[in-house]
């Protein structure tokens, strides 16, 4: 697949010259990406090439995924994913969709900073207001780029054997599992369940007051990623209350998207979804299970914390045209409360027409 560069994306060119410095420029094959990515041992499925697919296909947005190398048509010796967010009045580039992070990926320091440079003269050509990645790891010494520490992930070891993953669980999350398990949930896998679960989170982002991302984008999603994901959720009888979007790349299985009927809660289906996905994974010969973003000090990152994993800062470096670059975590305002209440409140047909055109927005 070959990006164009239309009449609003930048020319890339090395800031210094070829023989001297990498070369920074728009990737043009998918195929060359993901190979790359294939072959580093810090990448995560946030890296493939399907996010822009995605980004591109569902939203319109632009996705100009940089590539760093020695010569032009050289191998490929560093990579960075940029997507830029239409929002109104104030665009950003950020290196993900929707909660998505990674480390920053290439052979050395040098082509690090190349991409970092690159990606900051896109704003300050005025391709957006403002840059915003959100890496594991730190960034590279004197790129100019602000730290702001907001969300954290959380990784559990699962060894090789669930029975000695399942002693390693704390009692009271034993017991919960077990819970789930007499209430009658039943685990099924597989992507003829993509609406069902699509229906349960809907149904809890509205009570929550999120915009909804679009059933196409969840289809496109996996068909984007091929067989690195597949759908997973938890029935009582004929009603699923509970579910997730899963993928697995390089010896980790990630949850970018998990949902549960609020009604269901005292069925503890969240404690017995993800005992079933670390089962799953060790039946991938997998290795970690990545519970993905939460803010610090979030009701939800006390859930995750419940099964002792690692955990891991995601460093947001952000970078602005001119003035300070804005905060990035929720305002806990009454703008910000009423928008929620509103939004809580529209009936589930307009928020599902609304919330992809917000989405694009807010990704």
């Amino acid at each position: 697949m070959t990006t164009s560069l239309t009449s609003n994306l930048p020319v890339l060119v090395s800031a210094r010259p070829l023989t001297h410095a990498p070369r920074v420029e728009l990737a043009d094959s998918a195929a060359d990406w993901d190979e790359y990515v294939a072959h580093h041992p810090r990448a995560t499925m946030y890296h493939l090439h399907a996010w822009k697919t995605v980004a591109e296909r569902v939203y319109g947005m632009h996705a100009p995924f940089l590539v760093a190398r020695d010569t032009a048509g050289g191998p490929i010796r560093g990579v960075l994913p940029l997507v830029r967010v239409p929002r109104p009045f104030a665009a950003y580039l950020t290196t993900g969709i929707f909660g998505s992070y990674g480390p920053l990926l290439a052979d050395d320091a040098q082509y690090s900073r190349a991409l970092l440079g690159e990606a900051k003269r896109m704003v300050d050509r005025g391709h957006a207001s403002f840059l915003h990645l959100k890496l594991l790891g730190d960034a590279p010494e004197h790129t100019a780029l602000e730290r702001r520490d907001v969300w954290v992930t959380a990784l559990l070891s699962l060894g090789d054997d669930p029975d000695a993953l399942w002693k390693r669980l704390r009692s009271p999350m034993r017991t919960k599992v077990r819970q789930a398990q007499r209430a009658g949930l039943v685990v099924d896998y597989g992507r003829q369940w993509t609406d069902d679960f699509y229906d349960v989170l809907s149904e809890n982002m509205l009570r929550k007051g999120s915009p909804i991302y679009g059933r196409r984008f969840m289809r496109e999603l996996l068909d984007a990623l091929g067989d690195r994901a597949d759908v997973v959720v938890l029935r009582q009888g004929d009603r699923v209350v509970t579910g997730a979007l899963i993928a697995w790349f390089n010896g980790t299985m990630l949850v970018p998207f998990v949902s549960s009927r609020p009604s269901s809660f005292h069925l503890r289906p969240n404690n017995l979804l993800y005992w079933e996905l670390a089962r799953r994974a060790l039946s991938l010969g997998l290795s970690t299970l990545d519970f993905g973003s939460s803010m610090r000090d979030s009701s939800g990152l006390r859930f995750k914390e419940s099964w002792c994993p690692r955990i891991e800062p995601i460093g947001s470096y952000v970078y602005a045209r001119r003035g300070p670059a804005p905060e990035l975590a929720p305002v806990d305002g009454a703008l910000a409360r009423n928008v929620v209440k509103v939004w809580s409140h529209l009936p589930a047909n307009v928020a599902e027409t609304l919330g992809p055109v917000i989405c694009r927005w807010i990704a």
